[in-house]
């Protein structure tokens, strides 16, 4: 099991709708601590080395018209590696889910965020007290070309943008509280962003 702390999978079907979980902490949780480090030998994704599953979204798509009954399934847990390649978990015909990573949803208020630019290890941006759900911010790994469109956020925190646009990465407010837990697709669209407003100013 790749959890660090202790942490378990719970149905949260009554907070997002459907039949949605989510990793729940199960002891205090400091600041900077790690919670979860990714088994790559039983991870839900190929290691980012490995090209299979690796896909353009043209790619992508095609394989939704191939797989129909996998479509929710798909688009749930795929996320992006760059503007047009995406990362499709391993089992998206049998839509088996072989690890806990991937129970990790959004908040718009998020305690945790990435330890490491390959996003398999995730830390605790903040303390986390027994009870509270774990949650990082969907905007560390997508950006407006993701599939995942109209994605309407039940967080419920003070600060909910409703529906997630996905441009997070261009305002410097995001920027200061969330870069440094991004994954290596955003941290490189905010640094060409600087790199252009650099060479406008």
């Amino acid at each position: 099991m790749p959890f660090l702390k202790k942490l378990e999978v719970r149905d949260l079907a009554s907070k997002y709708g459907h039949s949605q979980r989510g990793v729940v902490a199960l002891e205090p949780i400091r600041r900077g601590e790690l919670v979860i480090e990714c088994d790559m030998s039983m991870c839900s994704y190929y290691p980012l080395d490995d090209p299979r599953n690796k896909m353009s979204r043209t790619e992508v798509l095609a394989l939704i018209e191939k797989y129909p009954e996998s479509n929710d399934f798909i688009l749930s847990y795929t996320y992006m590696l760059d503007d047009d390649l995406f990362h499709v978990p391993r089992n998206y015909v049998t839509q088996e889910l072989t690890d806990e990573c991937v129970f990790f949803n959004h908040s718009c208020d998020p305690n945790c965020g990435f330890a490491t630019d390959d996003e398999f290890t995730v830390m605790a941006i903040r303390d986390i007290n027994p009870g509270e759900e774990l949650t990082y911010h969907y905007g560390c790994l997508d950006s407006e070309t993701t599939l995942s469109t109209n994605f309407v956020c039940k967080c419920g925190t003070y600060n909910c943008v409703g529906e997630l646009k996905y441009d997070f990465w261009r305002d410097p407010e995001w920027q200061k509280k969330y870069e440094q837990y991004s994954g290596d697709y955003i941290k490189r669209k905010i640094r060409k962003l600087h790199q252009e407003q650099a060479q406008k100013s």
